[in-house]
């Protein structure tokens, strides 16, 4: 088991080096949470397998140029979009969601060309969502979304403890059929096994999923 997950570490360090010019160790150390003598040995095995990785004392490393990993390829302007899109995701959307599209935004990057990838990270400075409303409440985990999506693909039933409008808590068991966004939040749509009938149920106000 630990081969595998080092084996999906070191395809994501390798998509994260593609994705920016210079990375440091200690960057690489904090985004997948090992130390820096792991980065250490990480960066020696892809070298070894045959990954142009250059380094630069006090600076970081970074994948020699002509280098790119086979992968669907985006243009520019899709990334773009994609890249505004995810200015909403940081807004509307939890962070079980926000960490995923991270890691997919990340891939593309890493595979558009140098110029491309500059532009891209220079939109992203420039673009940016104001005035947006705050959530209901900052007093539930409110990170969901995420399992919230697959039981609705799986069918599965949701076991949940929910906090009503009118300040009580109740568990529920939920057969998913979609979420929604509207008045400033997700809402999960489903069949209250409690209630007997289709509920609507504001995401963050669950407590225990």
């Amino acid at each position: 088991m630990q081969a595998v997950n080092r084996i999906d570490r070191l395809t994501a360090i390798l998509i994260h080096l593609q994705s920016k010019k210079i990375v440091k160790a200690e960057e690489i150390a904090d985004r997948f949470e090992i130390s820096v003598r792991t980065v250490y040995r990480d960066v020696k095995a892809l070298m070894e397998a045959g990954v142009p990785i250059g380094s630069e004392a006090g600076t970081g490393y970074f994948i020699v140029d002509g280098y790119h990993l086979p992968p669907v390829m985006f243009n520019q302007e899709e990334a773009g979009a994609l890249l505004m899109a995810g200015k909403l995701v940081e807004r509307m959307t939890d962070p079980s969601v926000r960490k995923s599209f991270e890691s997919a935004l990340f891939k593309i990057k890493s595979v558009l060309h140098a110029d491309e990838r500059e532009s891209l990270e220079m939109l992203q400075q420039s673009v940016e969502i104001v005035n947006w409303p705050k959530p209901m409440s900052n007093e539930f985990p409110n990170n969901f979304l995420t399992d919230i999506q697959k039981a609705i693909v799986g069918q599965e039933v949701l076991s949940m403890d929910y906090h009503s409008g009118v300040d009580e808590v109740t568990h529920r068991e939920i057969e998913p059929i979609g979420i929604h966004y509207y008045s400033g939040g997700w809402h999960l749509i489903g069949w209250c096994r409690l209630r007997s009938g289709y509920r609507d149920f504001r995401a963050d106000r669950i407590k225990q999923l």
